[in-house]
């Protein structure tokens, strides 16, 4: 196991006025599961490229175990990695593709074999070590890419989005498979994706990148009830956190959230944090935490029911997405598909009011009720 530490890590392409990556700083601890989760073009992918050593920073410097690598060749890093592609030798067998590094770096055979064997173990291939890779399916030669990786016993993983060509099922099955790989062999496993499913339950913390820049590290949990700014609400959560501008108001000593161009209000928690009335703020909320009024929780504060139209009734199984019009306002509603709901019903729907985000005219969240930002400060 090894920490990695990256410190005003900058890369800069010619030709480019933007930083690919910005001044980032971030750091690792030893054992630990990191994913990089973000859009295609983020810089996730190259600042994993960066830490294997195949693209050199424009500036800053990085560290694995305390070791500056900044300037190292991949080969001195300690570091495997697990490419998207597999990158496997189609003339050779399994056996061959997996021993291919110890090989050239002229390992003592039997300590190759016994690695080899012990992964191959570990990875459910066994019986196919004398196979080539066009007579495996997708998840068997990923198994096979792993494998590689594993023999070399590096101090860092890399997985640079290893599951993006396989099918659903077999994303799955090949998730759990790395997930239990992780704990197996606690080593440092650094993960890029793009998949948010794959972030949120893979990962021991999540860095969620947007144009070179860290929106936000921290556990999934965490990222997904209290994201930071507007990208990382939207981003991760499936369906996205709904958001609503509007102005904020005063009535009574009381605040609330006014809808634009609706005459809908929503009472805040939060007077200590707003004192006055403010313009230009989003609320948020996320769909599951819009409830059918006669289901509403007993123990939350919720809104006065809102009469809306179903506009699309989207089944998903157990649950039911409700696209939901009321007042010109368009919003999602997850709810359990318990009961008989179609295209053009009319429901009574009440928003949690202690789930209630707000973001200031620059997206940057701010705590929604008094009680939140008590136990952020605790």
């Amino acid at each position: 196991m090894a920490s990695v530490i990256l410190e005003n890590v900058v890369k800069h392409y010619p030709n480019n006025d933007k930083s690919t990556i910005k001044d980032l700083d971030l750091s690792i601890n030893a054992g630990e599961f990191m994913v990089f989760v973000g859009p295609s073009g983020c810089g996730k992918s190259t600042l994993l490229r960066m830490i294997a050593g195949l693209i050199n920073t424009t500036s800053g410097k990085m560290f694995i175990d305390g070791k500056d690598i900044t300037n190292l060749p991949p080969k001195d890093r300690s570091i495997s990695m697990v490419f998207q592609n597999y990158a496997l030798f189609p003339h050779l067998d399994v056996y061959e593709n997996i021993s291919f590094g110890l090989s050239i770096r002229k390992t003592d055979k039997k300590e190759i074999d016994k690695r080899v064997n012990d992964a191959a173990e570990l990875l459910g291939i066994k019986d196919f070590l004398r196979k080539t890779p066009k007579n495996l399916s997708g998840g068997q030669r990923q198994r096979v890419a792993v494998g590689r990786a594993i023999v070399r016993r590096p101090k860092v993983f890399l997985f640079d989005e290893p599951l993006s060509n396989l099918d659903a099922k077999m994303r799955t099955q090949m998730r759990v498979e790395i997930s239990k790989l992780h704990k197996k062999l606690k080593t440092t496993i650094i993960y890029v994706t793009h998949d948010q499913c794959e972030a949120m339950t893979m990962a021991d913390r999540m860095v969620v990148l947007h144009n070179g820049i860290i929106q936000q590290c921290g556990a999934p949990s965490e990222i997904y009830s209290s994201p930071k700014n507007v990208f990382v609400a939207t981003f991760i959560g499936s369906p996205p956190m709904n958001l609503f501008k509007g102005d904020i108001i005063k009535k009574d000593d009381q605040l609330f959230f006014k809808i634009n161009n609706t005459a809908l209000t929503l009472p805040l928690k939060f007077p200590d944090i707003l004192s006055d009335e403010s313009s230009d703020y989003t609320l948020g909320i996320r769909p599951e935490h819009i409830y059918l009024a006669e289901r509403k929780p007993n123990d939350m504060l919720c809104s006065e029911a809102i009469d809306c139209e179903i506009e699309l009734a989207e089944s998903m199984g157990n649950d039911v997405s409700l696209h939901c019009k009321a007042q010109g306002l368009e919003f999602q509603s997850n709810q359990r598909h318990d009961f008989p709901i179609k295209t053009g019903d009319r429901i009574k729907l009440v928003f949690a009011i202690d789930k209630l985000h707000i973001f200031d005219e620059n997206g940057v969240a701010r705590p929604a009720t008094r009680e939140r930002s008590d136990r952020r400060k605790s």
